[in-house]
């Protein structure tokens, strides 16, 4: 379970998050929509501990996070993947999951069932610049799911893959989520899985949390009027 209570924070867009009460249940899929500079990436690093808690709360399975220097925050096994992938520039794609999966204590081999995941068995050996964008997203993506983290954040997972490929890696996380039982939040712009019913859906703008349920529970009672538009496009 994750509890954010009374959050308050400048955000890096143009308007303030604000956050009375929020609870994610454990295993639960969330998907963050709203418009660009609404607040989506800031809920996502508040969500995850990546923030200096100043004024509110954040628990993550009972234990309460101040921020991200807390202990407390790798006991909860916490993955965050940003836009910016954070890939090591020295590493092969191998690499990068076996370094991930010992947190930094050595490197194994056991890598090619990730990388197969995402459709980069054959550049195994390749370093990031050699891979294409797409390519740096997906590697990214393995090596955050090879860490069987309880609580996966995903920050436009999709952005560089195409639809087709996308759709793809959308069921491959799903059915990783089924065996190892994590929580999953994503931001997205993508309009894939939106309407499955085990999809909770967050709309946020403007710095708050204008609507949250089930595809049907939005589409048949919009809160706002970019959520109407959002809606129709969906549609």
């Amino acid at each position: 379970m994750i509890t954010l209570k009374d959050y308050l924070l400048d955000t890096y867009t143009d308007y303030r998050l604000e956050v009375e009460n929020l609870e994610i249940p454990s295993a639960a899929r969330v998907f963050i929509v709203g418009p660009s500079g609404s607040g989506k990436t800031t809920l996502l690093r508040a969500l995850s501990g990546l923030d200096k808690i100043v004024n509110g709360e954040l628990y993550i399975d009972g234990l309460e996070i101040k921020d991200i220097q807390d202990k407390r925050l790798k006991e909860a096994s916490v993955m965050l993947l940003t836009q910016e992938l954070g890939l090591w520039p020295h590493m092969s794609a191998s690499e990068h999951i076996s370094f991930a999966q010992t947190k930094g204590k050595s490197i194994k081999e056991d890598s090619v069932y990730w990388l197969d995941l995402v459709h980069l068995k054959d550049h195994a050996n390749k370093r990031p610049h050699e891979l294409s964008g797409g390519q740096r997203q997906r590697l990214a993506l393995a090596r955050a799911l090879s860490t069987e983290p309880k609580h996966l954040f995903l920050d436009e997972p999709f952005a560089n893959i195409d639809p087709v490929l996308a759709s793809e890696l959308l069921k491959m996380i799903d059915s990783e989520q089924e065996k190892q039982g994590f929580t999953l939040v994503k931001t997205t712009h993508h309009y894939l899985g939106l309407k499955d019913e085990k999809t909770d859906i967050l709309v946020i703008n403007k710095g708050k949390i204008v609507q949250k349920g089930k595809w049907m529970e939005i589409k048949d009672n919009p809160q706002d009027e970019w959520t109407k538009k959002w809606i129709e496009l969906v549609s």
